[in-house]
């Protein structure tokens, strides 16, 4: 960062023309944005003039006429908002006014901000003294630091990349082991003496294994009855169905004879992806952003703005009081990986999006983590909740522990949280998800027993139509329409009350199902 950034405030000269320096400043500033594609919307770019306040988003002319002709923001001395991290060395003439703009916003009116002011909030005080990063996150560190030495003397590849580009070849290309260990044979062999390049798979995982984002593979029943997971680790068959655990393989040349998983599901763990984005300085001080962002009266920019953030913020204090703990949303849905004209297999990923970023990140793929890959060929149905097993074991410890995490854009160690806020799907994968059936007259869980479905007259199957507009206002005028809807009806009724999570809980033990999710 250029910490003599003085130009930003002196736009004319003396005679009241345009400073030269200014000019070039603005020049720099926006080829410093397009280098920072992650703090842009597509092609867009939030505008920082004392009339756009970092509020809107325009392409780069405009930006660049509004910069020229208004200025820049007041103490926008740190880019934050255009892919600059603050870091604090005790030393910067401007770090308390231009910090209080980074965490606050240009108007420094945030809620979010005065609740941790106000709770004293020490894990997020800027001035507090640099720390060092955890083991784990110094381990990152020094792997990436010594693979990036070359493949041999002079060569402008180095070891990480020539691997990582190796196991992309072998997802795209399909290749089997044999396959990639006879063409990194190859290759190795026709490098340099003294090269370090890999020559085997293995070998390439294990050293990949070093950056931290592990894979497990957990075995399954073959029937999705269970997992052989935690207490059932050691199981040899199905509790429920008592089919096996493994089959036997048997080496043609050698007989040797092998135990085999029959069914295997992949969790990818959460944690260590979300520490990522906390040791990355792409992404760490973007994970503030819902908290720093600008918040406008009736206008919902970001999830963080809606009446169900600001509610979960009220109901847990001590949670949002750490802006750097992560909202989390998961989604689930099913495809056919070999398409229809293929062999029939429905395959099931579980996705994990961090909602802390701004729009035009969370909503893009990097930053979508497949957590669960729930295995085909089957439709997993009722019995997903099997497979959720192992991410909803550690969402709760994230909800109730947290994980040490370094945070490099301000060089401070802090406990990690996270919450799942919400869940995505369409209706099918909702049944799935929720245990709510989906088909026939309670197919509506907002309705539920106070539904008006009715079955069709000549083929049977029930319908909902025209069953909502009680969810209508009063005095719509849809309410009073009988033409547009059921013929020479006129909807009067309310609609149900809205049922809480005690309600449902009640339900569910008048039905004598409690102590199971109990045992859950």
């Amino acid at each position: 960062m250029n910490n003599n950034r003085s130009w930003m405030y002196e736009r004319t000269d003396e005679s009241g023309f345009l400073n030269s320096l200014f000019i070039s400043g603005v020049e720099e500033f926006m080829n410093h944005v397009i280098s920072q594609p992650t703090s842009m919307n597509g092609t867009s770019i939030q505008c920082p003039c004392t009339k756009c306040k970092n509020r809107k988003f325009w392409n780069s002319d405009i930006v660049k006429l509004h910069l020229l002709k208004n200025g820049f923001v007041r103490d926008y001395y740190i880019w934050s908002r255009h892919g600059e991290s603050y870091i604090f060395n005790g030393n910067e003439d401007q770090s308390s006014a231009n910090y209080s703009n980074v965490a606050r916003g240009t108007d420094g009116n945030n809620l979010m901000y005065n609740m941790v002011i106000d709770a004293g909030g020490p894990s997020f005080d800027p001035h507090r003294s640099e720390e060092m990063p955890n083991a784990e996150a110094q381990n990152i560190y020094n792997m990436l630091n010594s693979s990036e030495r070359e493949l041999y003397d002079g060569c402008e590849t180095s070891q990480l990349a020539a691997m990582a580009q190796m196991l992309s070849l072998k997802s795209d290309h399909h290749w089997s082991e044999a396959c990639y260990d006879q063409t990194s044979q190859f290759i190795k062999g026709i490098l340099p003496k003294d090269n370090t390049f890999l020559d085997s798979f293995y070998g390439t995982k294990k050293h990949m294994e070093g950056l931290g984002l592990p894979s497990i593979h957990i075995d399954c029943c073959v029937n999705g009855c269970m997992i052989y997971w935690n207490e059932d680790i050691d199981m040899e068959s199905c509790k429920f169905c008592s089919k096996p655990r493994y089959k036997i393989r048997v080496n043609r040349s050698t007989r040797e004879r092998k135990k085999v998983a029959v069914q295997r599901m992949i969790y990818f763990p959460l944690a260590p992806r979300l520490q990522r984005l906390y040791a990355s300085p792409t992404t760490a001080a973007h994970m503030r952003w819902h908290a720093d962002h600008y918040k406008e009266d009736g206008v919902m920019h970001h999830c963080s703005d809606s009446g169900e953030w600001r509610q979960f913020d009220r109901a847990h204090p001590l949670f949002s009081s750490e802006v750097r703990n992560v909202r989390l949303g998961l989604s689930a849905d099913g495809f056919q990986p070999f398409g229809s004209s293929g062999k029939q297999y429905s395959s099931w990923p579980i996705i994990v999006t961090p909602y802390n970023l701004p729009p035009w990140m969370c909503s893009k793929e990097e930053y979508m983590f497949l957590s669960i890959l729930v295995p085909g060929p089957r439709n997993p149905k009722q019995k997903i909740d099997v497979f959720l097993q192992p991410l909803i074991s550690e969402l709760k410890m994230l909800w109730e522990v947290g994980v040490e995490t370094w945070d490099t854009s301000l060089k401070q160690n802090f406990q990690m949280r996270a919450a799942l806020m919400w869940t995505i799907s369409d209706f099918p994968a909702y049944s799935m998800l929720s245990g709510w059936k989906t088909a026939g007259h309670l197919a509506c869980p907002h309705c539920a027993h106070e539904h008006d479905a009715y079955n069709l007259k000549h083929g049977g199957k029930p319908t909902w139509f025209d069953n909502h507009r009680k969810f209508l206002p009063a005095n719509h005028p849809f309410r009073k329409n009988k033409n547009w809807f059921t013929k020479g009806k006129v909807v009067s009724e309310f609609p149900p009350p809205i049922r809480t999570g005690e309600d449902v809980l009640q339900e569910i033990e008048s039905l004598g199902f409690l102590h199971l999710f109990q045992l859950l």
